[in-house]
């Protein structure tokens, strides 16, 4: 027996494909894997004892061989090219996953920006609309201020105010569909962004200084923007004059 044969009888008997039993083949486990282990290692032996001079045989078992050999050579180069492709598209996904996320947030900030645009642009064309709309509110409340009853009146024709205050009300109720909402600044210092003083009001006390004295009309914004400021009066600190002295 060449050895050629014993390294194919050894391979055999440890691959189980020598039963003489002719036994079922079992599922692939563990044991078979370790034995191709083996039978690859054997070959690698045997092609490189052939190529050393070590091994001597047969001339047809020398082409056998060469073949195995050149076989195990092509199936660890296509190993080592199949690696070198799933790195390259690994290294391609992972790319395209940050060039995605860098499109999600462009879009973002843009439909961001769209949409600020569109709602400043729609408040610049209707702001003339809603000045006058607030001034009507203003008139109507100075109309209810200059027309209210006396507390003495016996008269039974209705309070103006009970006539007036209402289409206030109604006029708040268009501007509050539109998105602007009438407000007063909580507190009562004054605040020069949010509030206007049309007069000021002398004080003696300097802890009232700049501080509201009387709320004369609503002030309304439209979200953050400011549409028209709220209308005060303000307290402004004198000191009491100094009496002369005798």
């Amino acid at each position: 027996m060449s050895e050629l044969d014993k390294v194919a009888t050894e391979a055999n008997a440890v691959s189980g494909e020598s039963d003489p039993a002719g036994a079922d083949e079992p599922a692939l486990g563990d044991s078979e894997e370790l034995g191709l282990d083996i039978i690859e290692g054997l070959a690698e032996e045997a092609h490189d004892a052939v190529q050393s001079g070590e091994l001597e045989m047969p001339a047809e078992d020398r082409g056998c061989a060469v073949d195995a050999a050149a076989l195990v050579d092509a199936i660890s180069g296509l190993s080592d090219e199949l690696s070198r492709r799933i790195d390259a598209l690994q290294t391609t996904f992972e790319r395209e996953l940050r060039a995605e996320a860098t499109r999600e947030r462009v879009v973002d900030r843009l439909h961001a920006e769209l949409q600020d645009y569109k709602q400043d642009f729609l408040l610049k064309v209707q702001r003339p609309i809603f000045i006058d709309l607030i001034q009507l509110h203003d008139d109507i409340g100075k109309m209810v201020d200059a027309r209210t009853k006396p507390p003495g009146d016996d008269d039974h024709s209705p309070d103006p105010r009970s006539l007036l205050e209402p289409i206030q009300t109604a006029i708040e109720d268009i501007l509050y569909r539109q998105g602007v909402e009438p407000f007063a600044v909580e507190g009562t210092e004054f605040d020069p962004r949010r509030q206007r003083a049309i007069s000021t009001q002398a004080t003696d006390d300097p802890a009232l200084n700049k501080h509201v004295a009387a709320r004369v009309r609503k002030g309304f914004c439209s979200g953050d923007k400011l549409i028209r400021p709220e209308i005060v009066t303000v307290f402004t600190f004198r000191p009491p004059p100094v009496a002369p002295s005798e």
